[in-house]
């Protein structure tokens, strides 16, 4: 087995293609060191090789240049640890991304059987995770720590911050509809469909970009700070759904706007109007 791993290389490489996308610019590829030596021969500079076919998403060999070359290693001569949930931040969050999509299913299953007060407490959950991860752990924590690290940080981080208060808008929309007693199925799609797309787009984009720039004494200070972020929080209760209105449509809205409709009324007839007409 050591035998088989010392001929392999790990490259870190950027993609040197003009129109190369931002999220797959930067990568990690394993290679046989043969043939990453007759790679690198297809190429004028020393630092630059050419990408398996396959590798690039356009499917075609494309000119990198190395950034960073390693030989691989067996799993018990690694001399780093393992990152997982409970030692990394990005770790940490990927984690929490399958728990919102265990929630996703399950609103889906509820939408499906109308189940309007059983939705009305797992979409409760869920305002609870996007608060939590991507409010708090992400927007407080993690991006202003890289957002000047990466490439096009801020506008990648804009676009990310956008699609949490996106979230929140129709989940807020969507709460409304069922105080009314109503469940909303494009909103919910919508919500559905959106999340699940942000989050493979983190996992297999954002989170892949971001782990090149975090050193180890970055990934202690992001773990500490969303730990304090967790333990701080103060989860949403779902409470009654019928008991205070979110909705413009809620009882007590439509009091509200009756009188005031009642006084407008009022005031715009008689001689005692202040227009006196």
């Amino acid at each position: 087995m050591k035998a088989a791993t010392e001929k392999m290389l790990r490259v870190k490489y950027v993609c040197l293609h003009p129109s190369c996308q931002v999220f797959c610019k930067k990568g990690e590829i394993l290679v046989d060191e043969e043939e990453f030596s007759k790679l690198s021969e297809r190429t004028d500079s020393e630092d630059t090789f050419r990408s398996p076919a396959d590798i690039c998403r356009m499917g075609y060999a494309q000119e990198f240049r190395v950034v960073e070359v390693n030989r691989a290693l067996d799993e018990e001569e690694s001399s780093g640890e393992e990152r997982t949930a409970e030692n990394d931040p990005l770790k940490m969050l990927s984690s929490e991304h399958q728990e919102v999509l265990k929630r996703l299913e399950l609103i889906e299953d509820q939408v499906r059987r109308r189940d309007i007060e059983g939705l009305w407490l797992s979409t409760a959950h869920l305002e609870n995770d996007i608060i939590l991860h991507s409010i708090k752990k992400e927007e407080e924590s993690l991006f202003p720590l890289v957002e000047d690290r990466i490439p096009m940080g801020p506008a990648l981080i804009g676009i990310m911050k956008e699609d949490h208060r996106e979230f929140i808008s129709i989940l807020h929309g969507f709460r409304c509809g069922l105080q009314d007693g109503e469940i909303l199925d494009g909103p919910v799609n919508s919500l559905i469909a959106n999340l699940r797309h942000h989050i493979k787009k983190e996992d297999e984009e954002f989170f892949t970009l971001i782990d090149d720039h975090l050193e180890e004494e970055d990934r202690k200070t992001l773990l500490k700070q969303m730990q304090e972020l967790e333990d701080a929080h103060i989860p949403l209760e779902p409470g009654d759904r019928k008991a205070k209105g979110l909705s413009p449509f809620s009882e007590d809205r439509r009091k509200m706007d009756a009188e005031i409709l009642a006084i407008k009324a009022l005031t715009s007839k008689g001689d005692d109007s202040c227009c006196g007409h």
